[in-house]
């Protein structure tokens, strides 16, 4: 993901990811946001209600330290993964949703895009535009998810 969009996203939800500069035995966030700009809206979204969750535990008198925190956000399989150090119901429930959305999100671009195999064996979520030209891609079915 771009820089600036993702210090867009830090800058809107300092609390979730407040440990993003501890290092990677700590928290994997010190490497950004690990997948393409074209998830920056879902991405966002989903952010912000996790901040607003946690916001509200901590309003709660959860202590800091047991406060949810993002550990990693990253594209495997074709799909977004986004790890927390604890989560509520709630949260998990958002989560699923953004995972299962971003299978028909471009990673690249954020058109429409489908979860494809390329070379037969790598997934992908892309668009016409942004498959490359002569690798040649099928469409996911369920085997592959």
């Amino acid at each position: 993901m771009r820089q600036e969009l993702a210090e867009n996203i830090y800058q809107q939800c300092p609390l979730i990811y407040r440990g993003r500069h501890q290092g990677p035995d700590k928290n994997l966030m010190c490497f950004g946001f690990e997948c393409g700009s074209g998830w920056y809206d879902l991405i966002l979204t989903l952010s912000v209600q996790i901040e607003q969750l946690t916001e509200k535990l901590r309003d709660e008198g959860v202590e800091p330290d047991y406060l949810p925190m993002v550990t990693q956000v990253k594209e495997k399989y074709g799909g977004l993964r986004f790890y927390l150090t604890v989560s509520t119901d709630k949260m998990d429930e958002l989560i699923g949703q953004a995972e299962e959305d971003s299978m028909r999100i471009c990673e690249e671009c954020g058109a429409e895009g489908k979860l494809m195999v390329a070379y037969g064996r790598f997934l992908t979520t892309c668009c016409e535009m942004h498959r490359i030209p002569g690798v040649p891609y099928n469409e996911a079915d369920d085997e592959d998810e």
